[in-house]
């Protein structure tokens, strides 16, 4: 299942007209809606920290998620300076504690990269205090100097934490201004997503490709490898349990983006990366195998 998450309804909009989402009308005090499959569960949490954390957790609390799906939070965003598009976040800071998390989808996306901070209120230039100026003066890293500002994606990556594992959690964020105090209503957000509309329901259309994959049983052991095959690997690697779910979970999402991951194993063990001599050297060969593939 994909848990889909947004803060406005606006934002929310063009998913429930473009998967004929449907309303639900029990069991949880957010607008929630879901496609006919089952396979997409889309909740408006409301703007602001608490109500998105409370959102994910009531959400993923009645309908607990497994192993195999995935959260998923769109929403527009201030871009500063003058930023616009639409951005995959590869890291999270909450300004109020300057905790940072990172998502770590494994899937290819496609999409620009950037790093967003979350605050408890809309950001305006104009209405820095000094701390506040300091604490975004820091350049992230990101791209040319552009920052992203949000009110809910840290809350909703750390009360997602107590259900899915960081490669399951995607941030997908659309610029919709600048931080020059523009008022943004309904319409003005449903606009923004569906400006990036091609982007946002095909990044939806291949997580629920994966998502549905992933739910079929006779479909384990697939794409090309043989249990054999992928049991000697992890044993070269000397795998561990977790890591050994989190190979195969690479296998299966290499093969989807059409990489040729054999061609990658093979060429490790060409190089005399694989075998591997112990646990200690399985688990820098596990990351090499990881950072060729994605």
């Amino acid at each position: 299942m994909i848990y889909l998450f947004t803060a406005l309804y606006g934002e929310a909009q063009m998913f429930i007209e473009r998967f004929h989402l449907k309303k639900q009308m029990d069991g949880t005090r957010f607008q929630q809606f879901r496609s006919e499959s089952g396979q997409i569960l889309l909740t408006v949490s409301g703007v602001g920290e608490i109500a998105a954390a409370a959102a994910v957790s009531s959400v993923c609390t009645q309908v607990p998620p497994g192993q195999h799906d995935f959260l998923l939070n769109v929403g527009i965003c201030a871009g500063v300076p003058d930023g616009h598009g639409i951005y995959y976040i590869r890291k999270l800071t909450e300004l109020t504690t300057g905790k940072t998390f990172y998502p770590d989808l494994l899937y290819i996306h496609g999409l620009p990269e950037a790093e967003l901070w979350t605050v408890m209120k809309p950001w305006r230039r104009a209405a820095q205090t000094d701390g506040m100026a300091e604490a975004y003066s820091h350049d992230t890293g990101a791209e040319s100097g552009l920052k992203l500002y949000d009110m809910e994606a840290a809350a909703i990556y750390q009360a997602g934490a107590y259900f899915f594992s960081p490669h399951q959690m995607m941030f997908v964020k659309v610029i919709s201004d600048s931080g020059e105090g523009e008022t943004l209503g309904t319409a003005d957000a449903r606009n923004c997503l569906q400006a990036y509309g091609k982007d946002l329901c095909g990044l939806l259309e291949r997580l629920l490709r994966i998502v549905q994959m992933e739910n079929r049983p006779e479909q384990a052991v697939q794409y090309g490898e043989t249990e054999q095959w992928f049991q000697r690997l992890c044993a070269d690697l000397h795998c561990s349990k977790a890591m050994a779910d989190l190979l195969r979970q690479y296998v299966r999402y290499a093969s989807l983006s059409g990489i040729d991951y054999c061609q990658v194993v093979q060429k490790l063990y060409e190089e005399n990366r694989l075998p591997c001599g112990n646990k200690r050297e399985g688990k820098q060969c596990f990351e090499e195998l990881k950072q060729r593939l994605f």
